[in-house]
């Protein structure tokens, strides 16, 4: 089965190696991919504030101009950005947050 072109084509990005990074943790840039109420597929990211023992994670994405943010919550801090962020995205399809807003992960990971 062939992904749709909505699902490979990488986001415009000021920072190709940022989403690089992001798309590596997810475990590719279709597992970035979220559907929102309005029908529209978007590409979110997470934005990650480390501490000394935890860091702690806030999924985001850009529609129509205007940032939105879910956080997501927090997760163990590992030796690398990558082991985090990875951490981060489970974290962030295994508590369903995303959909209490109507939205919805355009692929599935079950």
């Amino acid at each position: 089965m062939q992904q749709s072109d909505e699902l490979n084509e990488a986001p415009p990005s000021r920072n190709r190696a940022a989403a690089a990074e992001q798309d590596q943790a997810a475990g590719g840039l279709q597992h970035r991919k979220i559907r929102i109420p309005s029908g529209d597929v978007v590409t979110a990211s997470l934005a990650l504030s480390v501490g000394d023992t935890s860091a702690y994670a806030v999924l985001r994405f850009k529609h129509e101009k205007q940032t939105f943010r879910q956080p997501v919550g927090s997760i163990k801090k590992a030796p690398t950005r990558h082991e985090m962020l990875a951490a981060a995205w489970r974290l962030a399809r295994e508590q369903k947050s995303i959909e209490k807003n109507g939205w919805s992960w355009v692929v599935s990971t079950a």
